[in-house]
């Protein structure tokens, strides 16, 4: 039985996890960390109430819970130090939280190093799009024209999302193909992300919409593949695998996508 601590347990995929959590037989869970301490945890998640109140003080909750492993739906405005505080407890991470930059990506991969710590630092954790990325690292070196579009919607905190970066990333010496347009307006090919073209379209989409495009060419064949997720719904499976994998991993070990777990 895997003890669960939620951070951000009050979020659109934080209660989606704290549901999910009391429902499965394999973990258990421990607490929970949010803006609105002293709410229990059940009822903030939309379900019944499990007895367990939400903590305001992360540090507290946690030396109170004694959790196994976190997950982390915060902001990437506080996870610094979030990362930090675990690092601190010896506590393994699965982090949903997008908007790091790479090089702060960098530096939190040398701590995790240097500390023999355990995070999963993982963008999206949706089936589609991890299969997709294993795809572009299987294929992509055939394909020399390469890039991605995503689209969501306009509350969107940052641009271009973090899956995007990390499809761009999936992508053998990016995308080598020659443009001989010059552009007219600055950025309208798309900023350049791991050597791949990246744009970001932002629209009133409803709710957590989301979708990824990629586009690869090659002389006489050009392949597109898209996916779209309307609910946030379809990352638990991804996450609930990390959770389970996290802790299996050697010291020391930080993972960017599902496919860097071990099978089964």
């Amino acid at each position: 039985m895997i003890r669960l601590f939620v951070s951000g347990a009050s979020g659109n995929v934080g209660r989606l996890v704290v549901r999910e959590a009391i429902l499965r037989r394999d973990v258990e869970l421990a607490g929970g960390f949010c803006l609105e301490g002293g709410q229990d945890l059940g009822v903030l998640a939309g379900t019944d109430p499990v007895g367990l109140v939400a903590v305001s003080d992360l540090r507290k909750g946690l030396a109170a819970s004694s959790p196994d492993v976190v997950v982390d739906f915060t902001s990437a405005v506080v996870l610094r130090d979030h990362l930090e505080l675990y690092a601190e407890l010896g506590l393994d991470a699965v982090v949903g939280t997008t908007g790091l930059p790479e090089e702060e990506i960098r530096r939190v991969r040398d701590r995790v190093r240097d500390r023999g710590l355990r995070l999963a630092l993982i963008s999206n954790f949706g089936l589609g799009i991890n299969l997709v990325m294993d795809f572009l690292a299987a294929v992509g070196e055939h394909y020399p024209y390469v890039s991605v579009l995503e689209r969501h919607p306009a509350s969107m905190a940052n641009a271009p999302s973090g899956t995007a970066g990390l499809l761009a990333s999936s992508v053998p010496g990016g995308s080598s193909g020659e443009v001989a347009s010059r552009e007219v307006l600055p950025g309208v090919l798309g900023g350049n992300a791991f050597g791949v073209p990246v744009l970001s379209q932002r629209m009133p989409y409803p709710g957590p919409y989301s979708e990824h495009e990629v586009t690869l060419g090659r002389q006489d064949e050009i392949l597109r593949i898209s996916v779209t997720d309307f609910s946030s719904s379809v990352y638990l499976e991804g996450i609930f695998r990390a959770v389970r994998g996290v802790g299996a991993l050697p010291p020391g070990t930080l993972v960017r996508r599902l496919g860097e777990f071990p099978k089964g």
